[in-house]
């Protein structure tokens, strides 16, 4: 697919209402650090740059409306954001697995450093708890698997359907199990749906794969290509 990349507030890290850091803090909090090289709010991991916006005294980012991991409603009106944004030279990659890895534990060190309590990924709709976050990025990087779990979300339709949210950030398209797929537990599927899909890329033609019980599935692009459609065999 051919399109214009954009650098967007996608990573977020949360603090609290009063605690939002300025860059006077930023740059006192990274000067020596392990997990980061600084310079001013542009930040510098393992030769990528990425830029740190909506510090104190200025405005915040704005927060959307998320659901946690825990269930717990996150209440935008109690905590201030920052936004880690791709440095210019790299905002091509952010499909990147490598460019996703440093991305998420340079937010990871910078919460942990300066007392953020939450990590939101907008375009899968992700909020996890920064004292969560440390296992995510462990499995990562032990297993090399699609970090599924920081990525995406999963919610059911009014129709009986289950559909992602977060696989159009990478494809161009989110996914649909179809009502007749849907029962029990649908996450080992859609957790294996994400990651298929996340290295296929954008669906044009009908597809097969096998799901976690052995049946045989049907991928098959919408008539509108915004979502691929999953079928029994």
């Amino acid at each position: 697919m051919s399109e214009k990349v954009g650098i967007g507030d996608d990573l977020l890290i949360l603090f609290p209402f009063d605690r939002r850091p300025g860059a006077r803090q930023v740059s006192a909090a990274c000067a020596g650090s392990d997990f980061v090289d600084s310079d001013g709010v542009s930040l510098q991991r393992s030769g990528l740059v990425f830029d740190l916006v909506g510090l104190s005294p200025g405005p915040a980012i704005p927060v959307p409306d998320m659901q946690p991991r825990d269930g717990e409603h996150l209440m935008s009106s109690r905590v201030h954001a920052v936004s880690l944004r791709l440095g210019p030279h790299i905002a091509a990659g952010k499909r990147s697995v490598a460019v996703l890895r440093e991305w998420f534990a340079l937010a990871q060190g910078i919460a942990d450093q300066l007392e953020g309590v939450t990590i939101c990924w907008v375009p899968g709709e992700v909020a996890i708890p920064t004292e969560k976050l440390a296992p995510h990025l462990a499995e990562w990087d032990a297993r090399g698997q699609v970090p599924v779990g920081l990525l995406a979300t999963f919610r059911r339709t009014l129709d009986g359907a289950i559909q992602s949210q977060g696989l159009e950030y990478f494809t161009g398209q989110e996914f649909r199990i179809e009502p007749p797929l849907v029962g029990g537990d649908q996450e080992p599927l859609a957790r294996l749906l994400f990651a298929h899909l996340f290295f296929a890329g954008t669906q044009e033609e009908t597809g097969q794969l096998t799901a976690p019980d052995g049946h045989a599935l049907r991928l098959e692009p919408s008539a509108n290509g915004r979502y691929v459609r999953v079928w029994p065999g």
